[in-house]
């Protein structure tokens, strides 16, 4: 008896190991954190729902992603897409608002922190396993600093290396580094036989990315209607002339303008 209930530990243990007790529903869950440690993916209980139409001043960046998310849920050609540029102008919003507009097109996706990136391979064998769904991996805030060499790892994980890539997935990343990894005027140092050299190492992640979108500072404008539309979300009521003022007023003691700042101000209000 105590051998019999023995096995079949070994047996479950085997299997939560190589990851096949991940059984998830995909017609029912939509967006996942991966779980390095047990080769699993975690589903979300409460995805988050934006919709792009509500993310003011991005519309280049909307046409060429939502294109590219599109080619991709359809089967045709598509790009991973880095997403870089200013703090809280949008670009997390955006990836999360393509998983809003194409998940009933049999779209998922999955979160991947960075300090796990070395294990995205581990995920390959549980989604290329559903090829009738659509997975992009997605790495939010993603940067390296000097003393770290991990991009180079990423580098091979992203070209395949001697594992195919599953067609079913995309890599979409955001970083507030155009190119991923600092890069100083050091790295042209006169002292390296090919000074170029130490450059186009740093920049050579980015290039593994063949869509990749420039986030800026918005108007003054464009911020005001953004806080106007937050003021609407949260049923916020007061005079308009008074609302941009102090919408105005609270962005230069946050030191900037953008949509974060924005849905910043309008919380701190409260429901008037």
């Amino acid at each position: 008896m105590l051998t019999s209930v023995l096995s079949k530990l070994d047996r479950l243990l085997d299997r939560y190991l190589d990851g096949s007790m991940n059984d998830i529903d995909f017609a029912d869950r939509i967006a996942f954190r991966w779980n390095p440690s047990a080769k699993s993916l975690k589903p979300a209980r409460k995805p988050v729902r934006i919709n792009a139409g509500d993310l003011l001043g991005l519309d280049r960046q909307k046409e060429l992603l939502t294109k590219n998310t599109f080619n991709f849920v359809r089967g045709n050609r598509a790009n991973n897409v880095l997403l870089w540029g200013e703090r809280g102008t949008g670009k997390s919003s955006l990836v999360k608002a393509m998983l809003t507009a194409f998940s009933a097109e049999g779209l998922r996706m999955a979160q991947v922190y960075k300090h796990d990136i070395l294990t995205i391979q581990d995920m390959y064998g549980l989604l290329a396993d559903k090829p009738e769904y659509r997975f992009i991996i997605f790495i939010d805030d993603l940067s390296f600093e000097e003393s770290q060499t991990d991009y180079k790892e990423l580098k091979t994980i992203m070209d395949g290396g001697l594992e195919e890539i599953p067609e079913n997935i995309l890599f979409y990343a955001t970083s507030n580094r155009k190119h991923l990894i600092a890069t100083r005027f050091s790295d042209r140092d006169n002292d390296v036989i090919r000074p170029s050299d130490n450059l186009e190492e740093k920049i050579s992640l980015a290039d593994r990315f063949g869509l990749r979108l420039g986030f800026h500072h918005i108007t003054q404008d464009t911020y005001l209607e953004i806080a106007e539309l937050y003021a609407d979300k949260y049923g916020v009521r007061l005079d308009r002339s008074e609302f941009r003022e102090c919408a105005l007023r609270w962005s230069l003691e946050a030191g900037g303008r953008n949509g974060r700042i924005a849905e910043q101000f309008v919380r701190g209000l409260g429901r008037q």
